[in-house]
């Protein structure tokens, strides 16, 4: 399990108590905030100079949405960033409000992406 994966699952199961309670303590908030500052550290959110994303994990995504599936791929090569990872990325980054565009990133598709990443750039 990588760190981002790591910070997600933690910053879950967080959310997860608080919503059970009904309220967070202030340690519960203190630990989002740490485990945010963290996530906004991992290769996904990487700035990157581009006139239209902030981040490397943007730019990814937009590739994917543009129908540019093989430049996706060969950006997450470039960056270092696995599937299991810009997957986890779009999860936590992109809200309701962009669900259509992310509507595309089905079972099957991640499922095919893995197979691609894996063979092109673990090889």
């Amino acid at each position: 399990m990588s760190e981002q994966a790591r910070i997600l699952a933690e910053m879950q199961a967080l959310v997860m108590g608080i919503l059970q309670s009904g309220s967070a303590t202030v340690e519960q908030g203190e630990r989002l905030d740490e485990l945010e500052a963290m996530m906004l550290q991992q290769k996904c959110y990487k700035a990157i100079d581009h006139p239209e994303h902030d981040y490397q994990g943007e730019e990814i995504a937009t590739l994917f949405f543009n129908d540019s599936y093989m430049e996706a791929i060969d950006r997450m090569c470039e960056y270092e960033i696995t599937p299991d990872d810009f997957f986890g990325f779009v999860e936590y980054h992109y809200d309701e409000d962009e669900e259509d565009a992310i509507e595309m990133f089905t079972d099957l598709f991640i499922t095919d992406v893995n197979k691609v990443y894996a063979s092109k750039c673990q090889a």
